[in-house]
């Protein structure tokens, strides 16, 4: 049944009257948002015997792994644990992934993996649906407002975590929240990837030997291995700048980020090279703006790979990404602001919820909202190679500021602009996400608030799950 509403006097706003939202379900735990966070989330929660619903606005889960097509994770299988490492594996057993310095895997597989892991947690999923806004007792959420097919809808919990990435449910409560970097509030750019199909990747091997300095330097961002099918290529400098001086592609692409599984022979490459700068990721104008942008790029990308990269001499572009890849938006400001100098000096925290690793070197950014990325300029993709870090999150940075009953998981978690470099990767979203629907899940059966919750409970029931917390357990 539609709500009432009726124009303001001056017709510049609409006045939505008094109206009724009927209860749709009621549960244990909500999880807003089915990326790979939310799928961790849930799964997380759902082992604690919480009765647990995850909510997605897509048809299916994964968000950035599946939706965006960044089907890479640049952190190798030996330093993950928990839920990743069981996703890793149940790619790696049924084909779906191959493993190396970095791991390619197919959106289509982890899509398949995701529901059985989520049935076999008894977590009930909500697909369609968008987070339209929160409900408060006081300072304290107990529900969301959500809107799908079937109208708009109340849901109550006992505990919800925000897995949106883009802090959805934190803006909606009144939590504090900022947005990209501190200083002037620019975010990294926005990309929309594409896959190419019919690539000799024969040929593109023979150019990396050919040419070893047209390639970054860095062992995980130059593989390409023909007996697993591991590619993961950064590179291809001197031909992509001299189609930028043509005006052949778009000033912000310096460099070609390709990656894929595909053995001798031709097969399917994805194209991570778009890059729309100075977008608001929470802005619906920003967001369809630059997937025009960024279909423009594409198509100059395609007829760039085609006429000038070998390779892509005979190949022709397989599909783009139903949505844009979006790197930053809001991050919350929790109990901890983890910092750029938590990671490069580790704390070992006695409240740490995740034992995480990241390759961003301190004072380097990648994805720089300054653009410039790939450049002559940047060392990231043009000079270093990479070691993997250990750091600790708090969970303090799961728990954000002023309001009661929410938690947080992925990107979204309290840290600096310049911490976010280590701590937006999908592996790390994962052992957040993983984190904070345990904690959920252990404090809404205890009742208990999550500001209250004692974090021995949750780091005990993240042992029980399989997650390696190192030094602070041991």
């Amino acid at each position: 049944m539609s709500t009432g509403y009726k124009l303001s006097v001056d017709h510049k706003v609409v006045i939505q009257l008094e109206s009724q939202i009927p209860i749709a379900d009621r549960v244990d735990v909500i999880v807003a948002g089915g990326g790979i966070a939310g799928l961790s989330a849930a799964v997380g929660a759902g082992r604690t015997g919480a009765k647990t619903l995850l909510i997605e606005g897509q048809g299916f889960i994964g968000g950035i792994a599946t939706a965006s097509l960044m089907t890479l994770w640049t952190i190798p299988a030996p330093f993950v644990s928990g839920i990743a490492k069981e996703i890793y594996e149940g790619l790696y057993r049924g084909k779906g992934a191959v493993f190396g310095k970095s791991v390619p895997f197919h959106p289509e597989a982890f899509k398949v993996l995701s529901l059985r892991m989520l049935h076999e947690a008894s977590v009930k999923l909500l697909f369609y649906t968008w987070v339209v806004d929160a409900i408060k007792e006081g300072n304290r959420v107990v529900g969301l407002v959500v809107e799908n097919k079937s109208g708009r809808q109340a849901i109550l919990a006992n505990c919800i975590v925000d897995t949106t990435g883009d802090a959805d449910v934190i803006a909606r409560s009144g939590a504090p929240w900022v947005k990209g970097r501190e200083t002037d509030s620019k975010m990294r750019p926005v990309t929309l990837m594409f896959r190419m199909e019919n690539v000799d990747i024969d040929k593109i091997s023979e150019y990396r030997d050919q040419h070893p300095g047209e390639f970054s330097p860095d062992p995980g961002h130059n593989a390409l291995d023909k007996d697993t099918g591991l590619v993961r290529l950064d590179g291809f400098f001197t031909l992509t700048e001299a189609a930028r001086t043509r005006g052949e592609i778009d000033k912000n692409c310096h460099y070609l980020r390709l990656h894929g599984i595909v053995r001798s022979g031709r097969g399917v490459i994805t194209v991570n090279s778009t890059r729309i700068y100075n977008v608001d990721g929470t802005s619906t104008e920003d967001l369809t703006q630059s997937y025009l942008e960024g279909e423009r790029q594409i198509q100059q990308l395609v007829n760039f790979l085609q006429k000038h990269v070998p390779g892509f001499e005979e190949s022709s572009l397989l599909d783009s990404a139903p949505s844009l890849g979006v790197r930053e938006t809001r991050r919350i400001r929790g109990e901890y602001l983890l910092s750029e100098d938590d990671i490069a000096t580790p704390i070992l925290f006695p409240d740490a919820i995740a034992r995480v690793y990241g390759h961003v070197p301190t004072g380097v950014e990648i994805h720089s909202p300054d653009a410039g990325e790939g450049g002559a300029n940047d060392p990231y993709v043009r000079g270093l190679k990479l070691e993997m870090r250990e750091f600790f999150v708090p969970y303090r940075s799961l728990v954000p500021l002023q309001v009661e009953g929410l938690l947080v998981g992925g990107r979204c978690i309290s840290v600096t602009h310049e911490a976010d470099s280590s701590t937006r990767t999908q592996p790390v979203c994962m052992a957040t996400g993983q984190a904070a629907g345990i904690a959920a899940g252990i404090g809404s059966r205890r009742g208990m608030r999550p500001r209250q919750l004692d974090v021995r409970l949750v780091q005990q029931e993240l042992l029980r799950q399989g997650v390696d917390l190192g030094r602070i357990t041991s």
